[in-house]
């Protein structure tokens, strides 16, 4: 059964004035950031590809770009927290502090990989790449659709070739030889076993430092 808990944040937080509590606060967003990251990522990426528009391929390769940038964001963030001369001072379970170990641990062992998947499936999107993909699109055709909006919060415009160039930008990052769905595969599983330690890692955290200060 779900427990919920509610308490003023200012208390919770004690005004900014713990860089340990400030550090745990910007974990917080970065794991619910990752969280919904992988939700979406997971609804369009376990439709059968034949099913897939070209909205539903662009959304995979967005939502992995973005996870894999958070997990990474994750990792610093947690660095940041476990050095901090209250963490470090802090009694915690051993449950607790095996989760957070072995999350750290985890993050720092693949933090080399991360970045070198991120910038394999263009983490950041830049010139150079985005040349790449102008320069060997063959016989390659993208759509563009003008769909006037009925509301405010309608997209009028859809520039659905963008999946093309993104795929060209990352063919320019991947070595000659490279398999893209094996590579791809690699990234699926290394964002998953990150978001099961970054998890863990934030289960800890909050039973360790914010649970009874939300009160009962």
């Amino acid at each position: 059964m779900a427990v919920t808990r509610v308490g003023n944040l200012e208390y919770v937080f004690r005004a900014g004035r713990s860089e340990l509590l400030v550090g745990i606060a910007r974990l917080c967003v970065l794991y619910e950031d990752l969280r919904l990251e992988l939700d979406a990522f997971r609804l369009v990426n376990e439709k059968p590809e034949d099913d897939r528009s070209s909205d539903d391929q662009y959304r995979v390769m967005y939502f992995l770009r973005r996870a894999l940038s958070t997990v990474i964001e994750f990792r610093g963030g947690l660095t940041t927290v476990c050095k901090t001369p209250e963490f470090k001072s802090a009694e915690l379970t051993a449950l607790d502090q095996r989760y957070i170990t072995e999350a750290d641990q985890f993050l720092q062992g693949n933090w080399a990989r991360l970045k070198e998947l991120r910038n394999e499936f263009g983490g950041h999107v830049k010139l150079p790449g985005v040349q790449f993909a102008a320069e060997h699109f063959s016989d390659v055709f993208g759509s563009v659709t003008w769909n006037p909006a009925t509301t405010a919060w309608s997209v009028a415009l859809e520039c659905d070739f963008a999946g093309h160039i993104i795929a060209g930008a990352i063919s320019s990052r991947l070595t000659t030889g490279t398999d893209v769905r094996a590579e791809l595969q690699a990234a699926i599983k290394i964002i998953g076993d990150g978001f099961v330690h970054a998890q863990a890692a934030m289960v800890a955290l909050v039973h360790a430092f914010l649970w009874e200060r939300f009160g009962r």
